[in-house]
């Protein structure tokens, strides 16, 4: 629909501030979920390597609390899926993790080689994997996109079970790898929710 004011007409104040409002939000719509094919090759190869870098940053932060630490690297990669999309999201685990298996020191403490990908915290990073993908699809709302990470949690940590149950038994790494990080994973879900809806209003 097509409005028509007289060349004299000025808006009032809170006209202009939704005016305004409206103009950011499609904005920051375009720049982060672009129509599909609309973003440029380079500004998504921009976006990955600053998402490898974001989730070096994070797993710098590491509280150990039993076989896998508390990290802020899946609040890190949710925010991201949030932004860009799940597969801007995978692709920056995929990224992360190659550059893990060269030897960068971008893991949990500064970890990093072939060993450190594959050992007992491997089931965690497959899920991180899958859940960028699932985390970045569109929904409306806080509520159902802090659902979605809590999801994305659950996800990475029934796939870090699994993978640290091969290590030892299933009962004991439940109780001291996953039952640690679980008011982790419901902070951090709620946080990355907060923090995607407060980038994207």
């Amino acid at each position: 629909m097509i409005s028509v004011t007289s060349p004299g007409y000025r808006m009032s104040k809170p006209e202009a501030q939704r005016a305004n409002c409206g103009i950011r939000s499609s904005m920051t719509a375009t720049f982060f979920r672009p129509a599909t094919g609309s973003r440029s090759a380079p500004l998504e190869a921009l976006v990955v390597v600053g998402g490898v870098v974001a989730m070096a940053a994070a797993s710098r932060v590491a509280f150990d609390v039993g076989p896998v630490p508390i990290t802020l690297q899946t609040y890190v990669l949710f925010v991201l899926a949030g932004l860009f999309g799940g597969r801007l999201g995978l692709a920056i685990v995929l990224a992360w993790l190659v550059c893990a298996a060269f030897g960068l020191p971008v893991l949990s403490g500064g970890a990093g080689g072939w060993r450190a990908v594959v050992g007992h915290t491997a089931g965690f990073l497959a899920g991180m994997a899958v859940a960028a993908w699932v985390c970045g699809l569109r929904v409306k709302g806080w509520a159902p996109l802090a659902a979605l990470f809590l999801a994305g949690h659950v996800m990475v940590l029934a796939v870090g079970w699994a993978g640290l149950a091969s290590f030892m038994s299933p009962g004991p790494a439940f109780e001291s790898g996953i039952l640690p990080l679980l008011p982790g994973a419901a902070l951090k879900s709620l946080a990355a929710a907060l923090t995607v809806r407060a980038l994207t209003r």
